[in-house]
């Protein structure tokens, strides 16, 4: 096997327990695999790190054999036995690989019932025990702050950085970092620091998981926290706390690492040889999939790699696993460059616009037969009609466009009548793609003054021409905000915040008296509330059995003044509602119509409702329609002149431009090029290449959603 320093997937079935496999990331069809010593077979694996595994044997209920065993070698290190008096005791850290130079390898054990660590140095002769909450006591006290009690005062996500510990914990008014040194021979100090970003888990509410990890790399901290579904990456979010400055912010260009995040062990990050092509990637296994998500930490994006081969028949877990080799910890430039060819495909010219409205706004005061060239010369739509919804004196001199005739305005086709895909990489810069054209609008918005605006906030849903903003790591600001002509609209109920962003839905634009808002939180594992605001009339809510109904993270379809749901089952309910009442019924009675997929989507389509169903890895994507009369799901073979835009928020619209009909538009680019699917060739494909195109070249926009422009205020 080789023994390239680079990470490998280790996958473990749990049917040949006695066999492991190594994975490949750079050459997905290379796989390799090592039997397990009969040995470790019987002892219980509490963490993976530096190439070396810690595993448990117990002896009694109070004493436990513990040893390191590194499966590339098969060498073994024995370790004193641990008197632990029933102690529980979950995350585990290694200082470093136990035949480093640089340093003696320390291990970690943090109690799981309080503030306490085992720890051992090789060498010792014995384990230690240590109690921190006087110190944390005592810490808390001189800073103003107070500890929660013993019991709950645990040391979450441990990381081993710059021979420090640092560690999450809860606090009576929030959350901070502590940093504990370890002190020659047998001291330590510790260090509780206020962390300004109060933690929090990701908008998730729903059928989804979190996955959050602290990671230490040189002097800087980093917080990676991972919102998925069974076998798909939802959202993102990466955030780095400088512990010079001692200061959480959003990162947004990490080119110098990489980082390695699964569900089962603590993350690590490597340096880069080659940034461009390699740096600022998260690498994301699953549980239970045989493929990774690479997350692009600058361009908010992800791409699926290929699926790996020869793997066991039934995956039991994976785990990101770095082997011990004796060499630096530069990661090989092998890493990424099957990728090379997506990302040089990715990479596009950037122009940012500024806002043409505005710059004509000042300059107003100009003659009015030069200001009558300028719209000329404006080839940008969205700056065009900008600059026209600016003021009287402008809208004189640009016309209004006539999309629905062959005018002089022609050149600007009917771009702005068709649904565009909205997304924000950083900043406020906000970025919008013709499907079939594959022309960037980059606007720069210049935000309205007075308001409390976020410049990383999450674009989580439109409707009609409304985007809903919503800062992820400061609940309070949520708006709506519609980008073709800048009003801002805070949220039309009073003390209720959005809690699921990925299960929401409204009947009409926010600024309508009729418009009714829904969402759907899952607060227990058996339970679920419907939230339903009537505009002008509050909210209301409701409580159901999601061992019933598990409801699948994404929006609602509305269909006569209803709310349609898909549940993980394929199973469809309802909530209607009227002047008087809300109803929610499941229809038991309509079976699922695709048992298994890797995406499904609802949308209203010509006055039927239409579920669509995506098969992993490019292998199809099927589209049923309701049969009302008879409750039955009936296969759709053609959207005929229409089209379908799936994702964060879904819907359908009639195709105006010839070419557009029948396909389904996803939010993901091939190259410079959105992705649609054809129900006439039951193929992917971009207008710029009529050839199939690879679903591993294809990278998605996590933070984006399509978006129907509506142009004129109210």
């Amino acid at each position: 096997m080789e023994k390239e320093r680079k990470p490998w997937l280790l996958y473990l079935s749990p049917k040949v327990l006695t066999t492991q496999t190594f994975c490949n990331i750079s050459d997905p069809t290379k796989s390799y695999s090592e039997d397990i010593l009969s040995e470790t077979l019987r002892a219980r694996p509490l963490t993976a790190q530096h190439g070396w595994y810690l595993l448990e044997n117990k002896i009694s209920k109070h004493v436990s054999n513990l040893f390191l065993w590194n499966p590339f070698n098969l060498k073994k290190i024995l370790l004193p036995s641990l008197r632990h008096n029933g102690s529980s005791y979950g995350d585990c850290i290694l200082s470093s690989s136990p035949t480093t130079n640089d340093e003696i390898c320390t291990i970690f054990l943090f109690s799981s019932d309080g503030p306490s660590i085992f720890y051992y140095q090789l060498g010792d002769k014995q384990w230690t025990k240590r109690c921190f909450y006087t110190d944390i006591v005592w810490d808390l006290s001189m800073k103003g702050m107070a500890a929660l009690g013993e019991s709950k005062t645990i040391f979450e996500d441990p990381v081993y950085c710059n021979g420090h510990l640092y560690a999450g914990m809860s606090i009576s008014n929030g959350y901070i970092i502590v940093v504990i040194e370890k002190l020659q021979p047998d001291g330590f100090s510790i260090n509780c620091t206020h962390d300004p970003m109060v933690k929090h888990e990701p908008f998730s509410h729903g059928c989804e998981e979190v996955v959050s990890r602290l990671i230490g790399s040189n002097n800087v901290l980093f917080r990676i926290e991972i919102s998925h579904k069974p076998d798909r990456v939802t959202a993102v979010f990466v955030y780095q706390f400088d512990c010079s400055q001692r200061v959480w912010e959003q990162a947004e260009n990490i080119k110098d690492k990489v980082f390695f995040i699964s569900s089962l062990d603590p993350a690590f990050a490597c340096q880069t040889i080659n940034p461009e092509t390699e740096g600022g990637r998260i690498y994301i296994a699953l549980k239970n999939c045989n493929y990774v998500y690479i997350y692009n930490i600058e361009e908010k994006s992800i791409v699926t790699s290929r699926p790996f081969s020869n793997l066991p028949e039934n995956l039991y877990y994976s785990r990101w696993f770095m082997p011990d080799t004796g060499m630096t910890g530069t990661l090989k430039e092998g890493i990424g460059k099957s990728h090379q060819i997506r990302e040089k495909e990715s990479k596009s010219d950037a122009v940012y616009l500024k806002d043409a409205g505005d710059k004509a706004h000042n300059k107003s005061e100009l003659p009015l037969d030069v200001i009558e060239v300028i719209p000329k010369y404006i080839n940008d739509v969205l700056a065009y009609l900008q600059f026209r919804a600016s003021n009287k004196r402008l809208r004189l001199v640009a016309p209004q466009i006539q999309w629905r005739s062959s005018s002089t305005m022609s050149r600007f086709d009917d771009l702005s009548m068709c649904p565009l895909f909205v997304f924000s990489e950083k900043d406020k810069v906000f970025t919008f793609v013709h499907p079939k054209h594959g022309l960037d609008y980059k606007n720069i918005i210049n935000y309205p003054q007075g308001e409390r605006w976020n410049l990383n906030s999450e674009i989580c849903y439109s409707k009609y021409g409304w985007l809903l903003l919503v800062d992820d790591n400061n609940k309070d600001f949520q708006v709506f905000f519609n980008p073709f002509t800048k009003e801002v609209l805070p949220l039309p109920f009073r003390d209720k915040q959005i809690r699921n962003i990925r299960c929401f839905g409204m009947s009409d634009s926010p600024t309508s008296s009729k418009c009714v808002i829904v969402e759907l939180v899952k607060e227990l594992p058996t339970s679920t509330i419907a939230y339903i605001n009537v505009m002008k009339r509050g909210y209301r809510q409701f409580t159901f059995e999601n061992t019933k109904f598990p409801h699948y993270n994404i929006s609602p379809a509305i269909h006569n003044g209803s709310f349609y749901f898909l549940s993980i089952t394929g199973k469809l309910a309802v909530i209607e509602v009227t002047r008087r009442n809300i109803r929610w019924k499941v229809l038991e009675e309509l079976q699922a119509p695709c048992s298994t997929c890797f995406n499904n989507f609802l949308v209203e389509c010509d006055g039927n409702i239409l579920s669509v169903f995506e098969s992993p890895f490019a292998k199809g994507v099927q589209v049923f329609k309701l049969n009302e009369s008879t409750m039955t799901w009936i296969k759709v073979k053609s959207l005929k002149n229409h089209m379908i835009f799936v994702g964060k928020t879904s819907f359908s619209a009639v195709a105006n431009i010839p070419g557009m009909e029948n396909k389904i538009y996803f939010p993901r680019f091939y190259g410079k090029s959105l992705v649609f699917y054809s129900l006439e060739t039951n193929n992917y494909h971009t207008f710029e290449n009529d050839e199939a195109v690879n679903f591993h070249h294809m990278r998605e926009h996590l933070n984006g959603t399509w978006i129907q422009p509506r142009w004129h205020k109210g």
